[in-house]
C-alpha cells in the first residue's frame, strides 16, 4: 500500500516546457514558409527531449515559434493547441509587428498557465532566446515555480549576433533554479552559483518515416551546420581531390550560403547539395550511406561548449561514422568511430579510405556495436530516466 501511494505521488509531477520548437510535422510545414533555413538541430534537441519526458509524464509545451518579416512568408502565426500523447503543444499567436510581440506572448502564456493545476510543476526553458527566457522567468516567478534552463550552446557561439545579445542572455540565464546542459563546459558557463545540474550529450531518434534515397546511389553523407567555420568547405575540397567518380557526396544542413557552396562544387556532378531537409529524410540518408561524416574542426571552445549532434545520429544509423575528434565522444565511442585528428584534406582522405576498406562482418559488427553503445547512453528511454530522476530529486530538495 505504501509503495503504491509513493508511486502515485511521484507521477503527479508535471513539466511546463518553454521552447521555440514544434511537433515534428508542424515544424516541417512551418519550415516550408521560410526562405532561409531554420535551425533544425535546436528543433530536434527540444522536440526529442519533450517526447522523452512524455514517455512517463505530462508535458505542457509553451511554444514561441521563430518569426521574421524578412524571411517568413506568413503574415502572422495564429494561436493553436494540439495534443500528442502526454504532450500538449500550446502555440502562441505571433504578429508581424515586433512592438508588442514579447508582451503578447507573455500575456498568452500567463493565461494558459492560469488555467492549469500548478501543484508539483517544474518549468524547463530554452536559454538561447531572450524573449522566451524573459517570459518563462517572469511567469515562473509569478506562479512560484522552479525553473530549469536547457543549455545547448554558448550565447557567444550563436551566428550573426552582437555582444549585447550575448550579455543579455548571460544576464537572463544567470539566476535560474538549475541547469540541464550538453557539456560540463556549458554548466560552468551558465551555472555560476553551482545550482542543481545535469549534463548529458544528446538524444537519439529511433522513430522516423523511412524515405527512399536510392536516387543518390553509393554515397557518403554529411548533415549539419553549413557555415564555413564548421568545416564543410574543407570536406568538399577533400572529396574533390579524392576523385572517386563511383561515389557521391551528399551534403545537407542549415545556415549555408548556397552560392558559396555551389561555387565550390562547380561541375562536380558527384557532389549533391540538398540545403535544409526534413529530419526524416536526413535520418534515412544517414542509414543508407556508405559512411557519414562530421567535418567540424577541433578547437578548445568547440570541445568545451558544443557536441556534434550529427555524430550521435550517425552512430545510431546503419552505417559507419567518420569524424574529426571530440574529446567527450571519443572517450565514449573510441572504437565505434573512424576518428580524424583534424579536418585537413589528408586526414579526410585517410578517413574515406579506411571507411571503404571496412567490409562484410567487420563492418556489420562495428555498426551494431556503435548502435548498442549510443542507445545505452542516449536513447529516449535512458534520457527520460536521467532527467526525471534529476527533476524529482530537485523538487524533493526544494521542499
Amino acid at each position: 500500500m505504501g509503495v503504491y501511494f509513493y508511486k502515485q505521488q511521484e507521477d503527479k509531477m508535471k513539466i511546463i516546457y518553454f521552447t521555440t520548437a514544434s511537433e515534428k510535422e508542424d515544424f516541417n510545414s512551418f519550415q516550408e514558409n521560410w526562405t532561409s533555413s531554420l535551425n533544425s538541430f535546436i528543433q530536434n534537441l527540444h522536440n526529442r527531449l519533450i517526447r522523452s519526458l512524455a514517455i512517463t509524464h505530462e508535458v505542457e509545451v509553451i511554444s514561441i515559434r521563430p518569426f521574421s518579416r524578412r524571411y517568413c512568408k506568413l503574415k502572422k502565426l495564429p494561436a493553436s493547441t494540439t495534443s500528442e500523447g502526454k504532450i500538449t503543444w500550446h502555440y502562441l499567436a505571433i504578429k508581424r509587428s515586433k512592438l508588442f510581440r514579447y508582451h503578447s506572448a507573455k500575456k498568452q502564456a500567463k493565461k494558459i498557465l492560469g488555467k492549469m493545476n500548478l501543484k508539483d510543476c517544474v518549468v524547463l526553458t530554452d536559454t538561447l532566446n531572450p524573449y522566451l527566457l524573459m517570459a518563462s522567468k517572469k511567469l515562473a516567478k509569478k506562479f512560484d515555480l522552479p525553473i530549469i534552463g536547457i543549455c545547448n550552446n554558448s550565447p557567444s557561439g550563436i551566428t550573426n549576433t552582437r555582444r549585447s545579445y550575448t550579455l543579455l542572455l548571460h544576464l537572463l540565464a544567470d539566476n535560474l533554479s538549475g541547469y540541464i546542459t550538453l557539456t560540463s563546459g556549458l554548466n560552468e558557463l551558465f551555472n555560476k552559483y553551482n545550482r542543481a545540474n545535469l549534463t548529458f550529450e544528446g538524444i537519439v531518434e529511433n522513430k522516423f518515416k523511412k524515405q527512399d534515397v536510392s536516387e543518390y546511389g553509393k554515397y557518403a553523407f554529411f548533415f549539419g551546420n553549413l557555415e564555413e567555420k564548421f568545416g564543410v568547405n574543407e570536406l568538399i575540397k577533400a572529396f574533390i581531390e579524392y576523385d572517386k567518380k563511383d561515389i557521391n557526396l551528399v551534403i545537407a544542413g542549415y545556415h549555408g550560403s548556397s552560392d558559396k557552396i555551389n561555387k565550390l562544387i562547380k561541375n562536380h556532378s558527384n557532389i549533391k547539395y540538398l540545403g535544409m531537409i526534413p529530419n526524416d529524410l536526413a535520418l534515412s540518408l544517414e542509414n543508407g550511406s556508405l559512411f557519414n561524416i562530421n567535418p567540424r574542426p577541433y578547437s578548445e571552445d568547440y570541445d568545451r561548449y558544443l557536441i556534434p549532434w550529427d555524430v550521435l545520429d550517425y552512430l545510431n544509423s546503419n552505417s559507419l561514422t567518420v569524424s574529426v575528434r571530440n574529446s567527450k565522444l571519443k572517450n565514449y565511442f573510441e572504437e565505434d568511430v573512424i576518428w580524424l585528428n583534424s579536418n585537413e584534406k589528408e586526414d579526410f582522405i585517410t578517413g574515406f579510405n579506411k571507411a571503404l576498406s571496412i567490409k562484410g562482418d567487420e563492418r556489420e559488427q562495428m555498426i551494431k556495436k556503435a548502435t548498442i553503445n549510443v542507445n545505452k547512453l542516449y536513447s529516449m528511454e535512458v534520457v527520460n530516466r536521467k532527467v526525471i530522476l534529476f527533476l524529482k530529486q530537485f523538487l524533493k530538495q526544494r521542499d
